[in-house]
């Protein structure tokens, strides 16, 4: 296990500058009418972040030319070495190496390890997206919908386990 701030600054770190790099084409999605909401996931044993932009039922999305908003952003850690993901991939080797040497013994709450590296990842995931720097940053890009309500921060952004262990949305957790 990790401490949940140091974490979730990095993820702070980390989702920040993947605003910075894809503004123009969150923008382009967000702007649309079609959008419904975004989904961010970490999948440490792999060692990617997961962003998909989701358009609402029976719209379909004007499609950019040259991204898809079928997993918009997908940020390998073993890719980028800035000093954030650096630390990021650290921590996510030595967890890979705690999980392969687990024998699936479950704590008091019924949970083995690998669960519980599924949930502090994505609690630290959503501390960084309740954080006012990433907030902001979005903010000033779903403002741009028309059909945005800034109320409904949390239904537009969810943080989300990619294989369904928890089935909620982490920043629910955080409201």
């Amino acid at each position: 296990m990790h401490d949940i701030q140091e974490l979730s600054g990095l993820y702070k770190k980390q989702v920040s500058r993947l605003i910075e790099e894809n503004i123009e084409g969150l923008t382009f999605y967000v702007k649309q009418e079609a959008f419904s909401h975004m989904t961010i996931s970490a999948a440490f044993w792999h060692g990617d972040l997961y962003w998909n932009i989701w358009n609402k039922d029976g719209s379909k999305f004007e499609p950019h030319t040259r991204l898809s908003h079928d997993e918009f952003i997908v940020e390998d850690v073993y890719f980028n070495k800035d000093e954030a993901t650096v630390k990021l991939r650290a921590i996510y080797d030595k967890w890979n190496q705690a999980t392969a040497d687990d024998d699936g013994e479950e704590d008091d709450e019924g949970e083995d390890l690998f669960s519980r590296l599924i949930r502090q990842s994505h609690e630290a995931l959503a501390a960084a997206f309740h954080s006012d720097t990433v907030t902001q940053q979005l903010m000033t890009i779903l403002v741009q919908n028309p059909n945005f309500e800034a109320a409904k921060f949390n239904q537009v952004i969810r943080v989300e386990d990619p294989d369904g262990q928890f089935e909620f949305n982490f920043l629910e957790q955080l409201a």
